[in-house]
């Protein structure tokens, strides 16, 4: 269990905090350009993989009843709930889940948690929700009240954590919607010293940052620094990285 110095907890179903936001009803298919096989409402939260062509392979974690679903799949006119039971959208096809997990009912029915996964156009997101791109935006602006402010607005919207590292603070957004268990890896964690970012760490993601002192990859993991760090520094830096994985 990891030790937090705080957390920002915020309800992910709430309308205009959380990160990768629908701007509208949309829909989603099997593959890009496809035909839609299921759809969420508007302000419903996803999670989105690294875009190409302008659209994204997405993510959503939803509560199902279990007699929509057989051999893995929910029927074609299934409902998705929120953790609260509210529909949030529908399958359109028969839709392949992943995740899948029972939730024991209590004094009610049991129901299930899954994830499913289709394809989005970039139009339909909320300018500026996708985490790595708000922090490219973040990075460019010199005013670095400015800069803080915007963090700060950044990582509450995305029920941000934060952990004192000797002199940095590592500040996390994890990949929520990802996957349905409690635990879940980062996504991206933005190194300060003070208020000065000092590094920023991706997983399976890129930002577009326009003066990097030194880059760092292995596999999916990457991390930019913004001045130049000593060999114990980037160690303290690259150890974040097992910090926040659910390990």
């Amino acid at each position: 269990m990891k030790t937090l110095k705080y957390t920002l907890l915020l309800l992910i179903a709430t309308f205009g905090l959380d990160a990768q936001i629908l701007d509208e009803k949309a829909g989603f298919g099997e593959e890009a350009r496809g035909e839609a096989i299921f759809e969420l409402e508007r302000g419903q939260h996803i999670y989105t993989y690294e875009p190409d062509g302008g659209w994204y392979k997405a993510r959503k974690m939803v509560y199902l009843k279990p007699m929509d679903i057989s051999d893995g799949r929910l029927s074609a006119g299934a409902l998705f709930y929120n953790k609260d039971e509210e529909p949030i959208g529908k399958a359109l096809q028969a839709v392949k889940l992943y995740e899948i997990d029972t939730i024991e009912g209590f004094r009610s029915d049991d129901r299930i948690k899954a994830v499913v996964q289709g394809y989005i156009f970039e139009t339909k997101l909320e300018d500026g929700s996708v985490p790595e791109e708000k922090i490219s935006e973040i990075l460019a602006i010199k005013n670095r009240t400015e800069q803080q402010e915007l963090f700060d607005e950044l990582f509450e919207a995305n029920q941000g954590v934060s952990e004192d590292v000797d002199e940095l603070e590592a500040r996390v957004i994890y990949e929520n919607d990802k996957v349905s268990s409690e635990e879940k890896d980062f996504r991206v964690i933005v190194v300060f010293r003070g208020s000065t970012p000092y590094a920023v760490i991706t997983n399976g993601h890129s930002v577009e940052i326009e003066k990097v002192k030194e880059f760092w990859e292995d596999g999916d993991f990457k991390i930019y620094y913004f001045y130049k760090a000593s060999a114990s520094q980037k160690q303290k830096v690259e150890d974040l990285i097992f910090t926040f994985l659910a390990l």
